[in-house]
């Protein structure tokens, strides 16, 4: 148990790595006609390694069980959340889901709620950092510590916190849906982006992020920084050359 901290952040630094990697790699492919078929094909695969690592790395920085608990419950949410939008049209507007990702239920591939997960999770770490720079907490008050939120904080801050995770969430999607559409992820009905659309990417990311605060649930991991703007980089090159 000694060597854990150092085995920990080894795994960290090369799982960010990898992480830079992949999305930097996944965009040369993605630009890449020879390559794109292969690249496309193996969009569900490499989205459930990718993501299931990152969550290995929350879980080992924090060994906070209720992680799976609030993955099991967000997972379903958003799900179904999918499933309803992509039956009625009514949550994010008319839309479907094309065959690029192919493992799919109900019109929804399965990789979609996972990753609504960990993009969620990686924008609440960006939004504490940003709280953080934004608002430092009184020097007699812990900080946000990697170990999760201090109980401490005033109330005002376990609701902004969340806020600002949704928000950035939403504005993130922003990147994702120009090449969502040029890759065939999903569809909108009549070709254009609803409003609708981004204020209920706000809406479940608040959510499914208020409760890692209202039970405060350890999650914290600098892996989910490196995800963050590693895919960020990903969307905004392919939204220049798609």
């Amino acid at each position: 148990m000694a060597d854990q901290p150092a085995t920990t952040s080894a795994f960290n630094r090369y799982l960010s790595y990898f992480l830079v990697f992949a999305f930097t790699s996944g965009t040369l492919a993605h630009c890449l006609p020879a390559v794109l078929p292969v690249t496309k094909l193996t969009t569900d695969g490499l989205l459930f390694v990718l993501n299931g690592l990152v969550l290995c790395a929350i879980y080992r920085s924090n060994e906070d069980k209720r992680l799976f608990y609030w993955l099991a419950v967000a997972y379903a949410f958003t799900f179904v959340m999918e499933a309803l939008g992509v039956a009625t049209g009514a949550i994010f507007g008319e839309y479907k889901y094309g065959p690029t990702m192919w493992f799919q239920w109900l019109g929804v591939p399965f990789v979609i709620a996972l990753n609504w997960c960990v993009l969620t999770l990686a924008c609440n770490e960006a939004a504490i950092r940003l709280m953080e720079r934004l608002f430092p907490p009184p020097t007699q008050l812990p900080p946000w510590g990697l170990g999760g939120t201090p109980t401490q904080l005033p109330t005002w801050r376990l609701w902004a916190t969340p806020l600002t995770a949704a928000l950035l969430t939403a504005l993130y999607d922003v990147t994702i849906e120009p090449v969502a559409i040029a890759l065939d992820y999903w569809q909108w009905g009549g070709g254009e982006i609803p409003l609708q659309n981004y204020l209920a990417w706000a809406a479940i990311a608040f959510l499914i992020s208020l409760p890692l605060y209202t039970f405060r649930i350890r999650f914290r991991s600098s892996v989910l920084l490196v995800y963050f703007f590693a895919q960020l980089f990903f969307f905004l090159v392919l939204n220049f050359m798609l």
